[in-house]
């Protein structure tokens, strides 16, 4: 909600043969602006996994008859509340993708990256040439890390909004104070890192964790430090904490798309180390579906119904 994203929900399900759950978020599709003045609040309504990697959590295979019955029982949830369609980001490391087949329908995106923290010596190893370079680069020129509280924002805000500027992104990825005022509720299991050069801050990243996975969840660097490489430094200093906290894998996620620049710098950390991404949808009325993307249609008539959007009327 702090992120203007909706209502949050916790979708259960429970039966003699299984149990899984996710987290959506609800959201009033006339307000995305999509619409213009076509389409009154409070008419329609479309469910999405939260901001990052999510889908179902389960400790075992869910069977086809408890996904039938799951799937009646929400899509009569759906239809008695005005809910369109759910569109599913799924962990790249969970393989979740997997679970709810008769549920969701998938489609592959792209690839993300993770580190092999398991043995502190593969880090280094499995690091192309160029990216040990940056790492040795940064050391010599007297840049160290240091873990701070997920509470010791302050300085880290700047250099977030500093970078999305620089990197000219959508208003989206741009988070308010009160959203990392938020993270303190995850004071076990999330904390910054930062890359300090003549004692100030000049780089830093928020990690999330347990006591299996390590994700990086946001970073910033103050551009005029960028030629000390304390990026590079960081994220082999956080792989070895968390190689030291007894963490397996280390996730980098991916780039906005396949192998663009973000993209390119992550894949330096681990020559072997892809994971694949899913996203996926169902949609639980057909009908108005079919109407809101004809609704676009309408609104503008260069809109290309078949787009490769998984719920095309969002694109």
């Amino acid at each position: 909600m702090l992120h203007g994203d909706g209502e949050p929900l916790l979708i259960y399900y429970e039966d003699a043969a299984s149990r899984f759950c996710y987290v959506v978020m609800k959201s009033d599709i006339a307000a995305s602006g999509l619409f213009g003045e076509q389409l009154s609040a409070d008419t329609w309504y479309d469910l999405e996994t939260p901001y990052g990697y999510g889908g179902p959590l389960s400790d075992h295979n869910i069977p086809k008859d408890s996904q039938i019955q799951f799937l009646k029982e929400l899509q009569h949830y759906c239809r008695e509340n005005r809910i369109v369609s759910q569109f599913v980001r799924f962990h790249p490391l969970l393989l979740n993708h997997e679970l709810l087949p008769y549920v969701i329908e998938t489609r592959y995106l792209r690839d993300t990256i993770f580190m092999d923290t398991t043995n502190p010596d593969l880090i280094m190893k499995n690091m192309d040439s160029k990216n040990r370079n940056m790492v040795r680069k940064a050391i010599k020129n007297d840049v160290t890390i240091v873990r701070k509280d997920i509470t010791d924002f302050k300085d880290f805000i700047p250099m977030y909004n500093e970078t999305m500027e620089k990197n000219q992104a959508d208003a989206y990825y741009t988070f308010q104070t009160d959203y990392f005022e938020s993270l303190k509720l995850l004071a076990d299991y999330a904390c910054i890192f930062y890359a300090m050069y003549e004692g100030k801050p000049v780089s830093g990243s928020i990690m999330f964790y347990n006591d299996r996975y390590m994700h990086y969840h946001l970073s910033g660097t103050h551009t005029e430090y960028r030629k000390y490489s304390p990026g590079n430094l960081l994220l082999y200093e956080a792989a070895c904490q968390a190689s030291k906290m007894g963490i397996s894998k280390f996730h980098l996620g991916g780039g906005m798309l396949p192998d663009d620049t973000l993209f390119g710098f992550k894949k330096q950390f681990n020559k072997n180390g892809r994971a694949p991404f899913w996203v996926g949808r169902t949609i639980f009325d057909p009908d108005a579906y079919h109407d809101l993307v004809m609704l676009r249609k309408k609104l503008n008539p260069e809109f290309d119904e078949n787009n490769g959007f998984m719920i095309q009327y969002r694109k």
